[in-house]
């Protein structure tokens, strides 16, 4: 039988989240279950049978539920302060509550946390370790900043300490040649979604294809279903219609707002069309190496939010430059400020929004719609 884009989207779902009703009241499931952060090497857990979990995306679904103002409400009256991140207060009220629109998920065997995106997550592992009384593996990759000899070294004993603990959690061996076809799984994903994203420049098409697209990158990236999926995407795509001239070209700098229906702010981009964005790029992951440890030192060392400001301003000029953009929106998160990132340098006009890829009361709207009119003013006059 054929497949098709939404049968393989199905199908990773339903595998993702067959657990969650089963045994979301402390059932344990048959495999060891570890809760993840994003850019944790899930490969390895792959390769041992160890089942995985990303709250953080978990949260994203919440919002795009349009449940998580009462989880939020309730996390700030138990434990964190609305100043926290929104993904962190969005999960600790589903714990609190044991709700959410797929349930909870499973109870962690393990916790396992990385610092290859952000700082505040280490911190929010520490309250999850403490909720549920679980070991707490902590990931510490030092990025380009350090020799790469010596990093290499760091991180590889830590990628080998991961997989001796991994071993001895799930009861199985780790079979090197299964890990390196995972890897490859991996590869021909990125490749693959690379090759769909680079359409948003040049099809007449809506963000909103690849905000929630991407999804399959994150949670599911070692697959093979995955690279098929984005090959079936990228095939689909290069017989769309070619994007609308007329529509001013924006980058979308940020988050995806979760809470949106179309993931952002389409009405206030009236008149614009997103051709660009460097979310969609965050999951492209580098794994280039001459054999296992390598590559995953590569992908995972180097992810785009673990760069140098000096590197990460180099990348989104290049994204901006082969967007096409004329000009950007640029999110300032509330939840995300020690990641924002802005196109100050980029010598384009822009708008910079307060805003929050969960919390939908925290955007003001009314200012944001002045502010997107005197942007197309501004682009406008320049263009004339």
């Amino acid at each position: 039988m054929a497949q098709s884009v939404t049968k393989i989207q199905t199908r990773l779902m339903r595998e993702y989240y067959k657990y969650f009703s089963k045994y979301a009241k402390g059932k344990k499931p048959e495999k060891k279950v570890a809760w993840v952060t994003a850019f944790t090497p899930v490969e390895i857990l792959e390769a041992l049978d160890i089942t995985y979990y990303y709250p953080e995306s978990y949260a994203a679904v919440i919002a795009a539920s349009g449940k998580e103002q009462e989880l939020l409400e309730k996390s700030n009256q138990c434990s964190l302060s609305p100043d926290c991140c929104s993904y962190s207060c969005c999960i600790e009220g589903c714990l609190e509550l044991e709700e959410g629109p797929r349930g909870t998920p499973p109870e962690p065997d393990v916790l396992i946390a990385t610092n290859n995106q952000c700082n505040t997550l280490p911190n929010w592992w520490n309250i999850l370790a403490k909720r549920y009384d679980v070991p707490l593996i902590v990931i510490d990759y030092p990025g380009e900043n350090v020799n790469v000899k010596d990093a290499y070294t760091y991180v590889t004993e830590q990628h080998k300490n991961l997989i001796e603990q991994m071993e001895q959690l799930s009861g199985n061996k780790l079979d090197e040649s299964v890990l390196a076809d995972l890897i490859k799984n991996s590869e021909r994903s990125v490749y693959e979604w690379n090759r769909v994203a680079s359409y948003l420049t040049e099809k007449q098409m809506k963000p909103t294809e690849l905000f929630d697209g991407i999804t399959y990158l994150i949670t599911s990236r070692c697959r093979p279903e995955t690279a098929e999926l984005y090959e079936l995407m990228a095939e689909e795509l290069e017989n769309r219609e070619k994007a609308d001239t007329k529509e001013i070209p924006i980058f979308w700098l940020g988050y995806p707002l979760w809470y949106h229906e179309e993931r952002y702010f389409s009405k206030l981009l009236d008149g614009f069309r997103v051709s660009g964005s460097n979310y969609i790029t965050w999951w492209s992951l580098d794994y280039h190496g001459k054999d296992i440890f390598e590559k995953l030192f590569n992908a995972y060392n180097y992810t785009f939010l673990n760069l140098s400001q000096k590197t990460r301003n180099i990348r989104l000029s290049d994204l901006i430059q082969k967007s096409d953009a004329v000009c950007a929106i640029t999110l300032h998160n509330k939840s995300c400020k020690c990641d924002f990132v802005s196109a100050k340098n980029i010598k384009l006009p822009q708008v910079e929004v307060e805003i929050d890829m969960i919390d939908r009361t925290f955007a003001d709207i009314e200012k944001a719609q002045k502010q997107m009119e005197l942007l197309k003013e501004t682009v406008c006059t320049e263009l004339e």
